[in-house]
């Protein structure tokens, strides 16, 4: 038995062990597979991922949740917020750092939302200081947690499987409570899991395994030219001419596959081929069909799987902007929601919350891009460096780039309907005494538009 198989069956065991304590009852090994089967698919994971649809499926949306920038921002009274600077909260910091001493923060998203995709659950430790600040994240396999309930808490009874896993957890196993647990579930049925898709999905995969035997198969050696031997007369084959063509055929398929020489066989027997072929099954319309149902099962569109049948550039931003909606919010909102839950207090969240950036989940348009910084830079809504810094450009030196424009027709108002910038001069009434300081303001405040002022 190997090391991995042996790290295995010690981790089975002890999975085992844990599952046996929290629920108060002796199970044998086969029933705790058979347990863990239900719960966590039916199908395997490995089994899943070595489908390519599934695989790029669930690799996509992790990618495109973990390359988005995760940060804490806080609440505005206009309705809008603001990003923290790290050195103003402690949780921002952690997040401009890393979550553990092993992981990057990219890393450690794509493994829980990878996860998230697989089985619906995603499992973190939160490692806390003597004054109950979090120090790191430490994330798990599904199958590495067990929950237990005491009362009305939740326990959460991690497993090492590996020596890597027992060296970031610092243990062979530990216990945390549900408030030092990230536990991201989706498609929830019981309040306590989520259901697995690879559970939910159980046909659907099967479907796309068989499809994927069967197509290696058929283009395997134990797949092609599989028939029969004809012989246009009616008198017998002898037994000996018989193995002889046999072995000859054998003989001369292997120089085929290898040399491409052609088979010529003795007298007057012909090798009539009954193999299926990929055209007559319509092998090509199946492979689409089940990339389409697997795609739906994550709900990916097909062209992120590079199924790109029936996509044009024109309907492709169409179909990002659906994706982001409907596909990649709805899947980083349980892990903005949970990450404040268990990291900020129930003060803090009325102040501050956590948010992955939505702009950078998928790639954006350069050509829309700079068209929406002009507008923006033109209408002064953002100052000449912001409209650089989009661009990726260095700040103008300075500070020439603290400026913004404002067009010519436009007028600036404050909050009391009080013009500060617009409008045509007005000359002061010379009928009115020139020691009427009001006229003088009312004139200075209708004085000519600039076109650039200071920020």
């Amino acid at each position: 038995m190997s090391d991995i198989e042996t790290a295995t069956v010690e981790t089975d065991e002890r999975q085992l062990d844990f599952f046996t304590k929290s629920h108060g009852e002796e199970m044998t090994m086969a029933e705790f597979s058979s347990w863990i089967g239900q719960n966590y698919g039916g199908m395997g994971v490995m089994q899943a991922l070595q489908q390519a649809a599934f695989m790029l499926g669930c690799d996509v949306i992790a990618q495109d949740i973990a390359k988005s920038t995760l940060r804490l921002r806080e609440r505005l009274m206009n309705g809008t917020s603001r990003v923290v600077h790290p050195e103003q909260h402690e949780i921002a910091a952690l997040l401009a750092t890393e979550p553990n001493r092993r992981h990057t923060w990219y890393e450690f998203n794509e493994m829980m939302v990878l996860w998230r995709c697989l089985t619906s659950n995603a499992y973190a430790g939160v490692l806390r200081n003597n004054t109950d600040d979090p120090l790191e994240l430490i994330p798990f396999q599904t199958g590495r947690v067990r929950d237990k309930i005491e009362g009305r808490d939740v326990f959460y009874d991690v497993t090492a499987g590996t020596m890597q896993e027992q060296a970031l957890l610092g243990s062979v196993s530990r216990t945390f409570h549900e408030r030092d647990m990230i536990h991201v579930r989706g498609r929830m049925l019981d309040g306590m899991e989520g259901y697995s898709t690879l559970s939910a999905g159980k046909t659907t995969l099967e479907t796309g395994a068989a499809i994927e035997d069967y197509r290696g198969h058929l283009f395997s050696e134990e797949g092609q030219m599989r028939g029969v031997f004809t012989r246009k007369g009616v008198e017998p084959l002898p037994e000996p001419q018989f193995q002889r063509i046999r072995q000859q055929y054998k003989i001369l398929m292997n120089k085929f596959r290898q040399l491409t020489e052609p088979i010529i066989l003795e007298g007057d027997v012909e090798f009539k081929s009954i193999s299926s072929k990929p055209d007559e099954i319509e092998l090509t319309k199946q492979v689409s069909a089940q990339i389409n149902a697997t795609c739906r099962l994550l709900r990916v569109p097909p062209y992120k799987v590079f199924q790109m049948d029936g996509v044009k550039y024109d309907n492709l931003e169409t179909g990002e902007k659906m994706y982001v909606g409907d596909t990649l919010i709805p899947v980083a909102k349980p892990f903005e929601q949970r990450y404040g839950k268990i990291l900020l207090s129930k003060k803090d969240r009325l102040r501050y919350f956590l948010e992955y950036d939505r702009s950078e989940m998928t790639l954006r348009d350069p050509k829309n891009e700079a068209e929406r910084v002009i507008k923006s830079s033109e209408r002064g809504l953002i100052t000449a460096d912001e409209a650089r810094a989009v661009l990726g450009y260095n700040p103008l030196p300075n500070k020439q780039g603290e400026t913004r424009t404002i067009p010519v027709n436009m007028t600036v108002v404050d909050a009391d309907g009080k013009v500060l910038i617009g409008g045509k001069a007005v000359e002061p009434d010379k009928n009115k005494p020139a020691d009427d300081a009001s006229a003088e303001d009312d004139a200075k405040s209708k004085t000519a538009l600039r076109l650039v002022t200071n920020n």
